[in-house]
């Protein structure tokens, strides 16, 4: 066996070895899907924790007693205690002097008070403590759509540096293949030193670019991770290739927005919880009823002055009724206000929406675009690579020179990069158009 021959022995058993240790690395590792990492996210993502902590603050705040509807009990218990030196002189000449005379006081009781009726503003407070609830929860999923489509893009990024590397790992194997040749006709006299070369320095580039592709792909790995709130060291693959891009309509799109995009829902939560606020001030000029009772106790001591002991205890009851006469025209004033904060709140309403539309609108063209790059790319990358093949035919003969196969090589390269682009770009678009629509969280 000649040396050429032993070393390409060589070079096939340890590339079967290395297969069969990266198959056995592969299967070991945990496969995940985009749904995986979706779930995952909503269950260990510090950001959704946080916002589901502000939902929860937003439920807890919406509460009969804090919208003034219940009751109020207090319960107050006093001793007061005194050490006094007295000097008493009666009408009937008695007199009654005493030096550190004691004396005590106690005195607890038990209140209640509660309104019964304030110009219906009870209702109105509770009314707005629901939809400020519902804002903290939509508020929440807007919170947990943005990390999604973070997600999505992060898990998209994975799969775009797998393929990418798959392209680089493939042209590296073809300057190999190339530099074999070149040697090979070197030595054989049949091509200048040069041509050799040439091929090591494109093998070099090549390795150069796979080297960084390879660490691009971890990094996107380490940030996936990072998203999903787990040990950024944790090793994984995904098996999935980028999906076919599906077909959306343009106006069942924007019909989705008005009933279903968590911002446009937000702005018009906010201006029912503007109509309620001015409902409240508005009760402020009704009169309000309240009812009171309460139990009392009252114990003296004392050891000098007209009674030496004295107790009190029961109980009372009430109603009472009030109206705001007048108070500097404040109730006016914020009225006032209340009613300018609900027509700006109605114009950012108006203005969301166009907003939203417009968003909507280059989201589905940009999506259009990366569809019909798909198609394009995908014939391109055809013709490039039969381009390649015929090309790579022609240099064994010494039909065309290596400079004109490097060409055919980098075109391949760059078609099968292009048509990852598109593919890459066409599944971030189509998650933009999911996130206005409202329908990401379903995913």
């Amino acid at each position: 066996m000649n040396l050429i021959s032993r070393y390409k022995h060589i070079k096939h058993l340890s590339f079967l070895l290395a297969l069969i240790a990266s198959i056995s690395n592969i299967s070991a590792q945990q496969v995940l899907t985009l749904s995986d990492a979706l779930k995952m996210a909503l269950e260990n993502n510090y950001a959704i924790q946080v916002a589901k902590n502000d939902a929860a603050i937003s439920s807890n705040n919406n509460r009969l007693g804090a919208a003034g509807m219940l009751p109020i009990v207090t319960g107050t218990v006093n001793q007061d205690n005194q050490v006094i030196d007295t000097r008493q002189k009666f009408l009937s000449g008695a007199e009654n002097n005493r030096d550190g005379a004691k004396s005590n006081n106690l005195n607890a009781n038990i209140e209640l008070g509660w309104t019964i009726f304030d110009g219906f503003k009870m209702f109105a407070a509770k009314n707005r403590l629901e939809e400020l609830q519902q804002v903290g929860e939509l508020k929440m999923r807007s919170n947990i759509e943005q990390i999604f489509m973070r997600v999505t893009k992060a898990y998209y990024d994975v799969l775009l540096a797998k393929q990418q590397l798959a392209s680089n790992q493939d042209a590296f194997k073809n300057s190999e293949k190339r530099l074999e040749l070149a040697t090979e006709k070197y030595k054989a006299g049949k091509s200048a030193k040069t041509e050799m070369l040439k091929a090591q320095v494109d093998l070099n580039t090549d390795k150069a670019a796979l080297m960084r592709q390879e660490n691009n792909y971890k990094n996107t790995l380490t940030n996936l991770n990072q998203l999903l709130g787990r040990d950024l060291n944790v090793s994984y693959t995904i098996a999935e290739k980028i999906p076919e891009p599906k077909a959306y309509k343009l106006d069942d799109l924007l019909n989705k927005i008005n009933g279903q995009n968590t911002n446009l829902m937000i702005t018009k939560k906010n201006q029912q919880i503007s109509l309620l606020s001015v409902k409240e001030i508005e009760a402020e000029r009704m009169p309000s009823i309240q009812l009171r009772s309460g139990y009392n106790y009252n114990r003296q001591q004392s050891e000098a002055g007209f009674l030496q002991s004295a107790q009190n205890n029961g109980f009372h009851y009430g109603a009472g009724l009030s109206i705001n006469l007048f108070n500097g025209y404040d109730v006016k004033q914020r009225l006032q206000n209340a009613r300018l904060n609900l027509k700006s709140n109605e114009l950012v309403y108006k203005d969301s929406l166009t907003r939203l539309q417009n968003q909507l609108q280059q989201a589905y063209n940009n999506y259009m675009l990366s569809t019909q790059l798909i198609y394009f790319e995908k014939e391109y990358e055809k013709v490039a690579k039969e381009n390649f093949d015929i090309a790579n035919e022609q240099y064994k003969v010494g039909v065309i020179t290596s400079i004109e196969l490097r060409e055919a090589q980098l075109n391949l390269l760059n078609s099968q990069i292009r048509l990852l682009n598109a593919q890459y770009e066409a599944q971030i678009n189509e998650t933009e158009l999911l996130r206005l629509t409202g329908e990401l969280v379903k995913l």
